[in-house]
């Protein structure tokens, strides 16, 4: 095809056409491929492309194509091919990418081509010079027409702008109708790079028929918005070079120049995009609607601060050189306010920061980054210290990898007293050993779940070692002290000091001296209990009356002794005990490794430990861990938390969260006693009215009330309607209605547990079992035998074993009767 174009090689002057023969003064710039072209009125032209690098205009621009000038009929619309009646007129965009189409395109239609995406106009090839279409136009009478710029008009406003503008031109010239072609190539790629890239002709002559078929009425859906931050791009480079130009040597010190006259808007996005290349997702983020700037603090640690006019200034003076073209040349500029201004207010367009990190961070696939800086994915930023960057970890851990990890994070880091004959941690239990551990990992996944619960370091005394085991627990994934702050005794001061915490994107907050010596808990809080349940919280920005909406990814520890934890906090802590009748245990030396020391050297391997065990759980498809009880609103902290430390074989986990809740359950307590003790009275299985039960209590001093009530203040109707709101399990024993006394009276009975039975839900995996094969034989009666004892599985899964209330029934079942027992 390119034979039949009369397309050929120079390789001396006298075979260029007469204005093309000034190339061969260049060096090298023989042999240059020739491409002849006619006009529609038969008017030659041409264009020619000399070996690449090699030939310069006037002002020193290298040339890829060289043109006739203006008085040699430069190429406007050249014509490769003309049919009557075309079914469609073809306007291709690049002198190679038109002979592809030629070579592909069925005979119905005519070709024509546009050496670039202005060419077509009389004057110039820019679409800032004034200029007329050209004339050969009038070939697009009538006909359909479709336009096939470079797959670049989504991305080039230059490219989009043009080919608009043509279409407009053919309308113009009584074109009948006029689509664009959308290539699905990146950058530049033509016609001509597509179509080669596939097999056989076949298959390029279907391909090219498909983007016709399929053309647009727009080159590319580009919104107002995006092509005006496109030509602010244009604009900036083409202000950039001009600059450059007007002054000698580098007048911008590596600088962005950007010119102020011109629309202040284009000036504000010119100058964004600047600061967002250079500083987005280095330095500069959006945090809570503003710009923030991280920036290390006197402790050396990195903090999000509120970037104000002034640092705004200073950053764009650090990327960019504002200027005005003056008579005396470039003069350098300040910034305004209102310009400044512009600027803040896209701070939607810097990348998102949820917080700074000194630990490695868990993706959702479970990939680990170890590597200083911004992760897109998570919003995080990691401050890492240098012994742990690139800390390499197993991608497929083996069981020997996670035995050892298990036996350093258990035995060396949280031994128990006593283990092995050394001193060590005093935890009350084995879930307590289990629970500091999961709030060392729990810093590593935060970033997969919404919300995790408060991991309280719970002293019987002072001096049992909690500090020091917040300290262990901090160290290893943060790499820092634990900041720690007592807790303050207010509510609102609570909700300010959660605000500063996490204005600053903290990804930890400490509370100490959670209990009081009057028995007062500062847990008790509604701004913490929200803190703690909300991914986003939202609190007054300090001093102002502005409210603030703040991504919520920090751990959260407290430190107290003998906390008497509220009924309202019970379901959001995890309890970590610390309790021991040992003398003097400030006093004890008898330890396997001097920690305070021991930790910071060993911190590496101890956090690869972590993040092996993290990593073996998801790389063996995370494996869901038996629960004894759903953990509300941090149910997916359970799960990932739970799964991984029981895949290691830690034991125990959360096993001592129930006992915690039922303490800090008032009503529970004093109820379980009441019911003991009326139970004492009338015993299982008897009818009994609370008049009776009332009477034997107003008479015994030392008879427990109800919850919340005193027997003087009740009377027998009251303790009836207490004892009907209250149908609960407390401890073993219940109150059930049973019907009527004589006098009308409403009748109730106990019900006790079998011995080994809980009301609290048992172990069970988190997913409901299968279901089994429907019975094709009778079913037992329905009812229960005194004492029976069923199980329950509520829609997570989770399996519960009670006394079943329903009486027992005779008779012959549904399926008996032949009805439908589904």
């Amino acid at each position: 095809m390119a034979a039949e174009q009369r397309v050929h090689t120079a390789h001396t002057r006298g075979e260029l056409p007469a204005w093309a023969q000034w190339i061969a003064e260049f060096d090298s710039a023989l042999p240059a491929l020739v491409y002849p072209m006619v006009h529609p009125d038969g008017s030659e032209t041409g264009q020619v492309k000399p070996a690449p690098g090699t030939v310069t205009s006037s002002e020193g621009r290298p040339l890829k194509y060289v043109s006739p000038g203006h008085d040699d009929g430069p190429p406007k619309l050249p014509v490769l091919r003309t049919v009557k009646s075309p079914e469609v007129v073809l306007i291709v965009e690049g002198v190679k990418q038109a002979l592809a189409a030629l070579s592909w395109a069925p005979e119905t239609w005519s070709i024509y081509r546009i050496a670039g995406i202005w060419s077509w106009r009389v004057a110039g090839d820019g679409e800032d010079v004034p200029g007329t279409p050209t004339p050969h136009l009038t070939a697009v009478q009538g006909q359909n027409v479709v336009i096939v710029p470079d797959a670049d008009a989504k991305s080039n406003v230059r490219v989009f702008d043009g080919a608009v503008a043509l279409g407009e031109a053919c309308r113009g010239y009584g074109a009948a109708s006029v689509k664009f072609a959308r290539l699905p190539g990146a950058g530049k790629d033509g016609l001509d790079d597509l179509l080669v890239r596939l097999a056989d002709d076949d298959a390029r002559r279907e391909l090219l028929k498909s983007w016709v078929t399929t053309a647009k009425s727009r080159p590319a859906d580009l919104n107002q918005r995006q092509r005006e931050r496109l030509r602010a791009k244009v604009a900036a480079k083409d202000a950039q070079k001009a600059a450059k130009a007007a002054v000698s040597g580098d007048a911008f010190d590596g600088r962005v120049g950007i010119d102020l006259d011109g629309d202040p808007r284009q000036v504000s996005l010119h100058l964004l995009s600047t600061l967002v290349e250079n500083r987005g997702g280095g330095s500069i983020f959006q945090l809570n609607r503003k710009l923030v700037r991280l920036r290390r603090g006197d402790d050396g640690a990195l903090r999000a601060d509120e970037l104000d006019p002034s640092g705004l200034h200073r950053e764009l003076l650090d990327v960019t050189c504002p200027f005005r073209m003056m008579k005396t040349g470039v003069q350098p500029m300040q910034l305004l306010g209102p310009t400044l201004g512009l600027v803040a207010d896209h701070w939607n367009e810097l990348p998102r920061l949820t917080g700074v990190t000194r630990s490695p961070v868990v993706r959702s696939d479970g990939t680990i980054n170890t590597t200083d800086g911004y992760d897109a994915e998570t919003g995080l930023y990691l401050d890492l210290s240098s012994d742990i960057r690139g800390i390499e970890v197993p991608e497929h851990p083996t069981d020997a990898d996670v035995a050892a990890a298990r036996t350093m994070i258990r035995d060396d880091l949280f031994a128990m007293d006593g283990a092995g004959g050394y001193d060590g941690w005093v935890f009350r239990d084995v879930a307590d050993q289990t629970n500091a551990v999961a709030g060392m990992l729990t810093p590593l996944i935060r970033s997969q779940v919404t919300c995790v619960p408060l991991l309280l370091f719970d002293g019987i005394q002072p001096g049992v070692g909690k500090g020091g085991l917040l300290e262990m627990t901090h160290q290893v994934p943060f790499g820092t002290p634990a900041s720690v702050q007592p807790a303050p005794r207010s509510d609102e001061e609570m909700d300010k000091r959660i605000v500063a915490q996490l204005s600053e994107s903290s990804t930890s907050v400490c509370l100490d001296e959670v209990q009081d010596e009057d028995d007062t808990c500062r847990l008790k809080s509604a701004s913490l209990r929200a803190a703690l349940t909300s991914a986003i919280y939202r609190g007054r920005e300090l001093a102002k009356t502005k409210m603030l909406n703040l991504p919520n990814m920090a751990s959260w520890y407290a430190l107290g002794n003998n906390v008497q934890i509220p009924a309202d906090m019970a379901r959001r802590v995890v309890p970590v005990r610390l309790d021991s009748d040992r003398p003097n245990l400030e006093n004890r030396d008898s330890f396997r490794h001097d920690l305070v020391t021991w930790v910071p050297e060993h911190r590496t391997e101890l956090l690869q430990a972590c993040l092996v065990l993290v990593r073996a759980w998801y790389d063996r498809d995370q494996p869901i861990a038996p629960k004894s009880f759903g953990f509300a609103s941090f149910g997916e902290w359970q799960r990932i938390v739970g799964g991984i430390l029981h895949l290691a074989g830690f034991e125990g986990f959360l096993a001592n969260v129930m006992e915690v809740r039922e303490a800090a359950d008032s009503e529970g307590v004093d109820n379980r006693e009441c019911w003991a003790w009326a139970e004492s009275l009338v015993p299982v299985g008897t009818r009994w009215g609370a008049g009776e039960v009332y009477a034997q209590g107003k008479a015994d001093p030392d008879a427990p009330p109800p919850y919340g009530t005193s027997w003087k203040e009740l009377d027998a109707r009251k303790l009836s309607r207490y004892f009907g709101q209250h149908p609960r399990w407390y401890g073993d024993l219940r109150i059930r209605a049973d019907g009527r006394m004589h006098g009308g009276a409403k009748a109730f009975v106990f019900e006790r547990l079998p011995s080994g039975v809980s009301a609290v839900p048992t172990s069970s995996s988190a997913s409901p079992p299968a279901p089994g094969p429907r019975q094709s034989g009778p079913r037992p009666a329905a009812g229960t035998a005194p004492g029976e004892v069923i199980e329950l599985t509520d829609r997570s899964g989770v399996k519960q074993r009670v006394a079943r209330a329903m009486p027992t029934m005779n008779g012959k079942t549904i399926a008996e009767l032949g009805g439908d027992a589904s």
